[in-house]
């Protein structure tokens, strides 16, 4: 955790009002105030005053502007102040702050965190002026997805806020007394009152406002609006402003200009206009609150508006464009209101700001993101058979990420793969190529863990230059004294002699296995490992967050499946002892589960290079009409899309566990032992060892699959259960792991 003494640089560009600007200073005094070291650098505006009040040292800094000589001179200053300063740690908050802090970083190495207040224009190379640091607080979810998307930012590299209000400063019991002296306000008055910086890219809905007064004139009586803010558009909103009082005859709409006393001008109205943490503040102040911005338009705010105000972090981007006729139609709706309809919608909003928009929770946020920072996670690196195109695979390494994910902030995780771009890109994680002897050296010199894992990596049936590459990565990573965990493994089979021995030799040096099934314990046993902790739980898939069917129908549609139609799953795979029938059994049962009980045949191929000429050769041999997936698709996908399944044949292992994510019924073809062993564990005896496949089998089994159907899905569903509560185990342990050194079982 972080001490009373850590010395904290907060940057941005510059302190006038705004919305970021006060984030900003209500971050640094709620820093203060809990005992931290703050000090603030900007080219200076109205809350500067408001910061050295509070104890607050700030630096005049000029990075306002993209100019080369101030940005030159900006660098060079900051450079001194944290020297001087001694700075532990530099948080940015503005893109020419964060590239004129990203190029010192690289070079000084201090704890480097942002925040993300707004989206930015990335065209024309703007994207490359922007560092994001090591850690990037964004205000809400969508600015978080716009970091993903334009900034491939992983997403655990990413903390959502909130624009934290002070619910003293901003409250309805606020003396306004002398705003309503200089604004002419008398007690009788309807207030409308919009707040925003007044520069074009913010100012559409304060204009929108102003030209709708002389028809709201007409049915509000002693109507005032009062337009806070000053910026580049300034002059336009004074121009119609001042053509709307004329045509008035009197001072209706009053301009105050930029203003740091915002809770003042907030007290006075009964109903307030604008966007972000402007309308977060009134709503803390009990106003009830019309949100509209150039964003777009969410409306009179109630609950019912609630998840889109979360969502958008209540500035509406992407809702229906803001407009006069819109505004006119809910402010006239309020002032429709009785006097306690009113009162309720601000009470409502002073209510959602205290339970879920404290300046304490905003701090607390920050200060973990900081906690992360100065930690410098050690590196967890994950070895297995990845960036292969193989679902089943990427399943296993989607859900160990979800699994640490669950217990542990932030992971500094890095894979092992054969494609690392796309890996990195899929998963958000740092990924590096798996053949690359040097890389890997590299980051296991930073690193504390190396998981090993999931699948059956551990065996000699598929070859055995694939064991020994698995072994080795594991015995260079006790060589770096590493922790390391085989994350619930299948085992085997093991044949060699040698590879028996060197199998023995390097597992009983490792801290932790976690395996899937008996039968991998029971050889384990056999063969002489019985040094490190060794634990049955589930195959981690099996923890994989349920998916809704819709996005699987979707991908159904686009290959022709009809609907309507009851639907079978068909996984098959390339293998070279498969009987010269194989083929022909297969498509012939496809035909008499069609013709005899109506069901569609969907062929799903887990790996496209193995799966997908099989299962062409296959649809080929057929009388009846199917479908094959033509293309790879995410697990999020394969799992939606296989819950479109109302049963399946599975020759892939991951293909039965996505059906029983769903609870679908299956019929397992047994090429190597974890296909029965999964079929055990989960209680399903419909399986046949594709050695000895028959036509008349497969029919059989087919028939009591049918016969059997509902009492199959209810024991899926009650075993599904049990085994996902013992893979969750896998990244408890994992976690525990990494940070205590141990575990205990």
């Amino acid at each position: 955790m972080l001490k009373n003494e850590t010395n904290i640089l907060l940057a941005t560009m510059q302190l006038g009002i705004g919305g970021a600007e006060t984030h900003i200073v209500e971050l640094a005094k709620e820093l203060k105030r809990r005992g931290f070291n703050v000090i603030a650098a900007s080219n200076g505006g109205d809350y500067v005053n408001e910061l050295t009040e509070a104890g607050i040292k700030h630096y005049r800094v000029p990075m306002q502007n993209k100019n080369p000589i101030n940005m030159f001179k900006a660098s060079s200053m900051l450079k001194k102040i944290i020297i001087e300063e001694k700075i532990n740690i530099v948080h940015a908050h503005a893109r020419i702050p964060m590239f004129i802090l990203g190029r010192l970083h690289k070079k000084m190495k201090f704890p480097f965190v942002t925040t993300a207040h707004w989206v930015f224009n990335t065209s024309h190379g703007l994207k490359y002026l922007t560092n994001w640091g090591e850690k990037t607080v964004a205000v809400s979810e969508d600015i978080k997805q716009y970091l993903i998307d334009n900034y491939q930012i992983p997403p655990g590299d990413i903390r959502v806020t909130i624009n934290g209000i002070d619910t003293d400063k901003f409250s309805p019991d606020t003396e306004c007394a002398d705003i309503k002296s200089e604004c002419g306000i008398n007690d009788g008055d309807n207030v409308i009152t919009y707040i925003s910086r007044m520069d074009e890219s913010r100012s559409l809905a304060a204009k929108q406002l102003i030209e709708i007064v002389p028809e709201l004139d007409k049915s509000i009586p002693n109507l005032k609006v009062i337009i806070v803010g000053g910026g580049d558009d300034f002059e336009n909103v004074t121009a119609i402003a001042n053509r709307v009082n004329g045509e008035l005859g009197r001072s209706a709409v009053i301009l105050t200009g930029a203003r740091t006393d915002i809770n003042k001008l907030i007290a006075p109205c009964k109903l307030f206009v604008g966007v972000s943490r402007s309308a977060l503040e009134a709503m803390a102040a009990e106003k009830p609150v019309i949100i509209a911005g150039n964003e777009g338009y969410i409306g009179l705010f109630d609950e019912s508006r609630l998840d889109v105000g979360i969502d958008t972090n209540f500035c509406c981007r992407g809702c229906e464009e803001s407009s006069g006729e819109l505004l006119k139609q809910d402010i006239l709706k309020f002032f429709a209101l009785n006097a306690d309809e009113q009162a309720a919608l601000g009470r409502y909003g002073r209510e959602l700001i205290k339970s879920s928009y404290s300046v304490a929770r905003m701090t607390d946020d920050t200060l973990k993101v900081y906690d992360w920072a100065l930690s410098k996670n050690k590196e967890i690196l994950i070895s297995g058979y990845y960036g292969f195109h193989n679902s089943g695979d990427d399943a296993l390494l989607s859900a160990i990420i979800q699994d640490i994910k669950k217990y542990k902030e932030s992971p500094n995780i890095v894979v092992l793969s054969a494609s690392p771009k796309e890996t990195g890109k899929m998963y958000g994680v740092k990924a590096i190529s798996r053949l690359n002897p040097f890389l890997i050296l590299k980051h296991m010199k930073n690193a504390e863990m190396l998981i090993s894992g999931g699948g059956t990596l551990i065996q000699d049936r598929t070859s055995t230059k694939s064991l020994w590459y698995y072994l080795t990565v594991i015995s260079t990573a006790l060589r770096y004294n590493l922790k390391v965990m085989l994350y619930a493994n299948g085992i085997g089979p093991l044949t060699g002699k040698d590879n028996i021995r060197r199998t023995v030799k390097i597992l009983n040096k490792v801290d932790l296995i976690t395996l899937r099934d008996e039968a991998s314990k029971r050889l384990l046993e056999k063969i002489n490992v019985t040094k490190p902790p060794i634990l049955v739980t589930a195959d981690h898939a099996l923890n994989l967050c349920e998916r809704s069917n819709v996005d699987g129908r979707a991908v159904l549609d686009e290959i022709g499946v009809p609907r309507g139609k009851k639907l079978i799953g068909i996984s098959v795979r390339r293998w070279g002892e498969l009987s010269g029938g194989f083929e022909e059994i297969i498509a012939r049962a496809c035909d008499y589960i069609s013709d005899k009980y109506g069901y569609y045949c969907v062929f799903i191929p887990m790996q496209m290079s193995k799966d997908y000429n099989i299962s062409v050769n296959i649809l080929s041999k057929m009388r009846n009409k199917a479908s094959i997936l033509e293309k790879k698709y995410s697990v999020d996908e394969m799992l939606a899309l296989n819950g479109c399944m109302d049963m399946c044949i599975g020759m892939r292992l991951h293909t039965l566990i996505y059906a029983a994510i769903k609870s679908i019924p299956v019929i397992g073809l047994v090429y190597d032992p974890k296909i029965s062993s999964f079929m055990k564990t989960t209680h399903q005896n419909l399986y046949a060892e594709v050695s000895s496949l028959s036509e008349v089998g497969l029919m059989r089994l087919i028939d009591e699959c049918v016969k059997n159907y509902d009492s199959i899905k209810a024991d899926l569903t009650k075993n599904y259960a049990l085994l996902r509560k013992k893979s969750e185990i896998n990244g408890k342990l994992a976690v525990e792991l990494y940070e205590k050194g141990s575990v205990e079982i």
